[in-house]
């Protein structure tokens, strides 16, 4: 911690670097008490710690549950400095004795009230969100900013989210993004334009800018006029329909759906595996979750029979409930019901003229998925599918910042 209570009942914040004749003044001047549970404190320093306080004796405070690396310490300084630096109203290491909360920053802007979490280190997905409720219910908003330092890229758009940074995905469905912030470089970061293609997988874009250049007024990362992942995406597909089976598990219920279906991975439709909006709500990959659709309801159908959204969204639930469909859990996102990127598959196999609607949550089936029966005959397939559809997905899939 950063901040104390002195006996004398004003608040103290330790600076950066403290002289060693100041420290050891301040460490006999006065006692230090812990804002939240009011235990004893005492300032640690040296030649490597960065200065900070710590219980004196082992405490079950929350404030003190999460050992604080320097970096976490050095980073919701700099934070503070920079919101305090614009003018705004704030705290550091504000408590909120209503909830029992430590927020790292406590900001107000423009009549709100903003709790500014930067985490360094993995807490369990319960806690995560039963703090983001905590703030929610007394109306101050969280942002969770992620240490940058944890963020996997693999290729200019492709990056590795865990499970845990899914949890910081802020926004809505129409323009996720997430925060991220080093304070060794004083760069913020944002990852947008969220395309994931497996639970860890996604397509995105990086924008980072310095603190010292960025007013926090300008930080809210701007909409997405364009698509550009499809090349890659297109890739991703291939390999996936290529070597996914050698990593599957033998009792795989999404593989030995395919093969009572007497469908080959190498053989999947091409129409399955297309990237459509609101996709991140579902953590199942959406080759897979497409290819239930495709199994349970489509595969059967001849051209002029009807699909009811009704029997559509009875199957994507039983799936579901098996734990064959999974989803992400998103608690910072704007809510969007669980079925919302499935309405967007069937809104685009309406555009793309598979299906057609006789009335509402009515459709009729107007031609079958292709099915390849080579390798060379499904690879021409898809070129010219993304070929001839390849503008109309890259509309579909541009993100805005829409409810």
């Amino acid at each position: 911690m950063l901040t104390a209570i002195k006996s004398d009942g004003t608040w103290i914040t330790l600076p950066e670097k403290i002289p060693a004749n100041l420290l050891a003044e301040w460490r006999k001047s006065t006692d230090y008490y812990c804002p939240c549970c009011k235990m004893e404190m005492s300032i640690k320093a040296g030649n490597v710690r960065v200065p900070h306080f710590a219980h004196k004796n082992n405490s079950s405070c929350r404030a003190s549950s999460e050992p604080e690396s320097a970096y976490h310490l050095m980073g919701k300084r700099k934070l503070f400095q920079w919101f305090s630096s614009h003018g705004y109203q704030v705290d550091l290491e504000a408590y909120l004795p209503e909830i029992k909360k430590r927020a790292d920053i406590l900001a107000t802007i423009g009549g709100n009230r903003y709790a500014i979490e930067f985490q360094c280190s993995v807490i369990p997905e319960i806690e995560f969100i039963e703090r983001t409720r905590a703030y929610q219910s007394v109306g101050i908003i969280p942002i969770w900013v992620l240490a940058a330092k944890h963020l996997k890229r693999k290729s200019v758009y492709e990056f590795s989210l865990s499970g845990f940074q899914w949890l910081f995905v802020t926004g809505s469905c129409h323009h996720p993004f997430l925060w991220m912030y080093c304070p060794e470089t004083n760069h913020l970061s944002v990852l947008k334009n969220l395309t994931p293609f497996t639970p860890r997988t996604v397509f995105a874009e990086l924008t980072t800018a310095s603190l010292t250049l960025l007013p926090p007024s300008r930080a809210l990362p701007q909409n997405c006029f364009h698509f550009p992942f499809l090349p890659a995406w297109r890739n991703k597909r291939k390999d996936w329909t290529l070597h996914r089976v050698k990593t599957a598990r033998r009792s795989d219920p999404f593989f030995e759906g395919l093969y009572l279906h007497h469908i080959t991975p190498a053989a999947i439709p091409i129409e399955v595996g297309v990237p459509v909006r609101g996709m991140l709500l579902i953590e199942t990959s959406p080759i897979e979750w497409q290819a239930w659709f495709y199994m349970d309801v489509f595969q059967e159908k001849k051209p002029g029979e009807k699909i009811s959204m009704a029997d559509i969204i009875h199957f994507f639930k039983k799936r579901s409930k098996k734990g064959e469909i999974k989803f992400r859990p998103l608690p910072l996102l704007h809510e969007k019901p669980v079925e919302y990127p499935l309405g967007q598959y069937i809104k685009l196999l309406e555009k793309l003229g598979y299906i057609s609607k006789e009335e509402e949550g009515v459709f009729k089936v107007e031609k079958a998925f292709s099915i390849p029966f080579t390798s060379d005959h499904g690879q021409m397939m898809e070129k010219n599918f993304y070929d001839k559809h390849k503008l109309m997905m890259e509309k579909g899939n541009i993100q805005y910042n829409r409810g």
